[in-house]
């Protein structure tokens, strides 16, 4: 497996398209890729866009390397290529009771019942509600959130600071192809962050590379982490 990231120029027009939009975001990432390839089981192509004003960034999670010429010449910074590293290592490293800080951007939503039927999907509306949707399946995602804020206080001080929180919510709106027709699809977009201890180092392996939640092909669903010093 193997991680990317690009830094992306929001004031070019290539980079706004593909911002505004999920469906062509995805259609550029899975461009940098070979059509016929042999991917591992249970691992796919996933991305996020993290932005910070000025400051946007692309990260790819892939089971091969990934050729980003394409998007470095028409949506990124000549001067800021893209980055590819070896994800296996840092994967081979996780430990169960291994502690990290995390940021990933998810797709809550719950199942409406409708009698006779499968039921609609509905988003999560409110900030508790998306955070417990969070909760209730990080234990199956192999991992626990950590209650408060590790390192953060100074000498002597308890940190108070709760760890996870909801830092960015929006929707997403674009056409969709379905058969003959075009619908427009609403995405929900909720990005997370905060810190946790692994409970199960199998387990968040395989979500770190097959993702978390619905919404995975549209910039869902990828999780980055950094150790807690």
């Amino acid at each position: 497996m193997y991680f990317s990231r690009i830094q992306l120029n929001p004031q070019r027009r290539e980079s706004r398209k593909l911002l505004a939009n999920p469906r062509a975001m995805h259609g550029a990432v899975e461009a940098c890729f070979a059509p016929i390839h042999d991917v591992q089981e249970g691992a796919r192509n996933l991305w996020r866009v993290d932005a910070d004003r000025a400051d946007v960034r692309l990260y790819v999670v892939s089971p091969e390397v990934p050729e980003m010429h394409h998007l470095v010449e028409n949506a990124g910074w000549e001067s800021s290529p893209a980055e590819t590293t070896d994800y296996d290592r840092f994967l081979e490293g996780l430990r169960t009771g291994q502690e990290y800080s995390f940021r990933v951007t998810v797709n809550p939503v719950k199942r409406q019942f409708v009698h006779g039927q499968r039921g609609k999907l509905m988003p999560h509306l409110t900030e508790e509600q998306q955070l417990a949707w969070f909760d209730e399946r990080s234990s199956g995602w192999g991992f626990e959130t950590l209650a408060f804020l590790q390192d953060r206080g100074m000498p002597g001080e308890d940190a108070t600071t709760k760890s996870v929180r909801v830092v960015q919510r929006h929707d997403r709106v674009f056409g969709k192809l379905d058969g003959d027709s075009r619908r427009t699809v609403t995405q929900r977009q909720v990005t997370i962050a905060g810190q946790l201890r692994v409970t199960s180092a199998d387990l968040l392996r395989s979500h770190l590379t097959g993702g978390m939640g619905r919404g995975k092909a549209y910039g869902c669903g990828l999780m980055t982490l950094a150790r807690i010093r």
